[in-house]
């Protein structure tokens, strides 16, 4: 081959490759080509003058670093050259261990037990022969620590002293202090609370109180400082439960009542219009009875007694009211009509009582009475079940850059994508937060992974859209079946757990 023929070659190359024609890049290629066809060009072989007057050991350096032209051994020499001083080099290197170092130490000191905890682990680390490997290690915690961190635990102090600096420990402990002492009587705030809470476990329609709820009410009453206890909040939660169990039978009994005077006053009509023509003001005056029958002001009690004494005077009345009561047809059906709506409307409000109202999935409350079904079912026939809490990752940090609106989307978003990826056995609810539980009843550890990891991959590859920009969205879930622990608490538990190894473990994945 000639050197007109290589540097065809050179420059065809060049051409398909789209690289930009420099001396540096032909001359790379050119020299290539011209030892690929044995050809001898004196300007191509200054890399092996230089590389002869060099040591042995510098050449086997440079081939392992695979340094083939004149610019990179320059580079690599000017690199060496700038080491060259590793005394000085190490004195830098010690006197940021110890900066370091006492930086954590003054961290332990700071009050906080989280921190303090992971700065007397990586005091212990920190040393001036750690690797790359080590260093980063330390870093990344130490940055998720300060993406992670949330004082708003804070906030809950402004209730009872006003807005409580945040900045400094020892003025919010000489505020808080002041605050305290500026009490009078143990009970503080919750005296009043505790008024508020008493009466709001008395159920609203139900004729009488529970003794249950009637011994708490008046135990927190008298000792209002037991709402501090966990034993107590645990009560008041069974009992708020059971007050909404007695409105719920409750309502379910008046509306029977109800059912069965209308149903009364429809037959009473009936005969009413069967019976001729006498006493058109007896029928007038039903009509403006039932015309002040107002299904949306009054309550249940009152509408007993409307409709009731409506029955008492059909009855009454029917063999002298007129022709004229055929005309009062539609009344009647307009009637049937607004107890159907009230009726409706106490179905909804059921409904609604165990929804979500963002993001229309399943609440805490439902999910716990769904579980509560799987796990007799287990316990009975030993059907085995499994679930997978999933949580958003960075969630704080989306509503923190685009907004809570943004976040909402997102909720809801993903509420959907849920429920278009589940079974229809299947149950999923908002556990709360950005924390989402799927129950997925005859299903083992095995299968249940696999679903999780599907709607991983597919939120990770989805597009949730806010006011026409793209926000990146991942997802970490935990997956625990009844099967492999000893209750439905330690599932549960579990499946907690696992949740937080996959978001410590760099988020974006599934733990069981």
């Amino acid at each position: 081959m000639t050197v007109q023929e290589i540097i065809k070659e050179a420059l065809r190359e060049i051409k398909e490759r789209g690289l930009q024609l420099t001396p540096g890049v032909y001359g790379e290629i050119f020299c290539r080509h011209a030892k690929r066809a044995n050809v001898i060009i004196e300007d191509c072989q200054q890399m092996e003058k230089y590389l002869k007057r060099l040591s042995p050991d510098l050449q086997k350096v440079l081939r392992n670093r695979h340094v083939s032209t004149v610019d990179q051994l320059i580079q690599y020499l000017g690199s060496e050259l700038a080491r060259a001083n590793p005394g000085k080099s190490s004195e830098i290197i010690q006197a940021y261990v110890l900066l370091v170092k006492r930086l954590l130490q003054a961290i332990e000191m700071l009050h906080d037990k989280e921190a303090a905890g992971m700065a007397e682990r990586d005091r212990k680390m920190v040393g001036a022969h750690m690797d790359r490997e080590e260093i980063d290690a330390v870093r990344e915690h130490w940055t998720r620590f300060v993406m992670e961190y949330d004082d708003s635990y804070l906030d809950k102090l402004s209730v009872y002293c006003g807005e409580v600096p945040k900045e400094d420990l020892r003025e919010m402990t000489e505020k808080l202090t002041e605050c305290l002492r500026s009490y009078k009587g143990g009970g503080g705030d919750f005296t009043l609370v505790a008024q508020v809470l008493s009466a709001a476990l008395v159920p609203s329609i139900a004729s009488g109180m529970n003794d249950e709820i009637a011994t708490i009410g008046a135990q927190i009453r008298s000792n209002p400082e037991l709402l501090t206890s966990q034993a107590m909040v645990e009560d008041i939660r069974h009992m708020i439960k059971k007050r909404i169990e007695l409105d719920k039978k409750a309502v379910t009994s008046r509306m029977t009542e109800l059912d069965s005077i209308i149903e009364h006053i429809n037959q009473a009509l009936v005969r009413v219009i069967d019976c001729g023509e006498s006493n058109y003001d007896a029928v007038k005056r039903i009509q403006v009875d039932l015309g002040e029958v107002d299904f949306k002001a009054d309550s249940f009690e009152v509408l007993h007694t409307k409709l009731l004494a409506i029955a008492r005077s059909l009855e009454s009345e029917t063999k002298s009211l007129s022709e004229e009561m055929k005309t009062s047809k539609e009344e009647i059906a307009e009637l049937r009509q607004k107890v159907r709506v009230l009726e409706e409307a106490l179905r909804k409000e059921r409904k609604r009582s165990g929804t979500d109202t963002l993001t229309r999935l399943p609440n805490r409350r439902a999910i716990d009475d769904f579980l509560k079904k799987q796990e007799a079912a287990y316990k009975r026939y030993g059907d085995d079940y499994s679930v997978v809490l999933f949580d958003i990752d960075h969630f704080k940090s989306v509503n923190d850059t685009y907004g809570h609106d943004a976040g909402d989307v997102i909720l809801a978003s993903f509420g959907k994508m849920l429920r278009r990826y589940s079974r229809e056995v299947d149950f999923v609810g908002r556990w709360g937060g950005e924390e989402f539980l799927v129950v997925l009843p005859k299903t083992g550890l095995e299968g249940a992974v696999r679903f999780a990891e599907k709607l991983r991959q597919v939120v990770a590859k989805s597009k949730f859209m806010y006011k026409g920009v793209r926000i990146p969205v991942t997802v970490s879930g935990g997956v625990a079946d009844r099967k492999s622990n000893p209750s439905l608490e330690a599932m549960l538990k579990r499946a907690d757990e696992n949740l937080y190894r996959a978001k410590e473990g760099g988020r974006n994945r599934i733990a069981s």
